[in-house]
């Protein structure tokens, strides 16, 4: 491999960049969550990148994978930790970067945001052929503990590959050593403390909004469904995706998505992502960057400014 997917890389990176920047712009209390959705990915795609996943709004005890409905009347409330979750490809190669905004500059949840930026700047200057993934998870928990809060222990970072989010390695958000695996040129990974003052735990909850393609039905799947499952397959490869984008894009008529999706995850034809919850639902803040290890050994972070 030479350094030419790190150019790609790159590219993914600056757009995700500025639809970052967009949305810290855009977001204010009473805006609705699905436009700033809907701005938020069309500046990705205006930038010459795809999109690499659903834009994620997580609200307060909700850590992970809330994304806007077709119809979402969801608004910006006036307090809490809004959790914005951005990615994008170039090539396949993803970039994947997430922040927190205050939405009332609480002191005491401005507390949480700094301990996941502390958490993932401490992890980034460990980010080096030969570091261990377990080694980042301690330095991140340390950084956290500092604070007088937790890590969340089931989430965490994750290898990128290209067209592929979650490869493979796990970055843990604490000192894990079964995470033994060692960095090295090549590399590139998505690093993601989350920090509460709860129990430190995530559990599913009872909705999905994001879903991504697995395999192919071999028998038992009507005509009609059978173009519905090549269209999706066509336009979201293996990447995770919203009801959205079908709509967005044309792919079904938007009175059959809802049934057709449900269909499809029986038959194990499509995952689905459910929200992810804070156990004793207490407030969540994520901070995010992707990095890149070049082959000569560099480390490049791709989605900061």
């Amino acid at each position: 491999m030479n350094n030419t997917y790190i150019q790609d890389y790159i590219k993914a990176g600056k757009a995700v960049i500025v639809a970052k920047r967009l949305a810290k712009r855009i977001i204010k209390p009473g805006e609705s969550f699905l436009e700033i959705a809907n701005r938020c990915e069309a500046e990705i795609l205006k930038n010459d990148c795809e999109l690499s996943f659903p834009i994620n709004m997580s609200l307060n005890e909700v850590a992970a994978h809330y994304s806007p409905l077709i119809d979402d009347q969801t608004l910006i409330p006036e307090k809490g930790l809004l959790k914005v979750d951005v990615g994008s490809h170039y090539n396949g190669y993803i970039a994947d970067s997430a922040f927190t905004i205050n939405l009332d500059e609480d002191p005491k949840l401005q507390n949480y945001i700094e301990a996941a930026k502390e958490a993932l700047e401490a992890a980034i200057q460990l980010f080096n052929p030969g570091t261990k993934l377990y080694e980042l998870g301690e330095a991140i928990a340390q950084k956290i503990i500092n604070r007088g809060l937790r890590p969340i222990t089931n989430l965490g970072g994750h290898e990128l590959k290209q067209y592929n989010l979650h490869a493979g390695p796990f970055i843990p958000n604490y000192k894990e050593k079964m995470h033994n695996q060692i960095l090295k040129p090549g590399d590139a990974y998505a690093c993601e403390p989350f920090t509460t003052s709860g129990v430190g735990k995530v559990e599913n909850g009872s909705h999905a909004y994001i879903f991504r393609f697995v395999k192919r039905a071999k028998k038992n799947i009507p005509y009609e469904h059978l173009n519905y499952m090549n269209k999706i397959e066509k336009n979201f490869r293996h990447l995770p995706f919203s009801p959205r984008w079908i709509v967005n894009n044309n792919l079904m008529p938007k009175n059959k998505i809802q049934r057709t999706l449900e269909s499809f995850i029986g038959k194990k034809i499509l995952d689905k992502y459910p929200i992810l919850i804070e156990k004793s639902n207490e407030p969540v803040a994520q901070e995010e960057h992707t990095i890149v290890i070049d082959m000569d050994g560099n480390r490049i972070v791709i989605t900061k400014e």
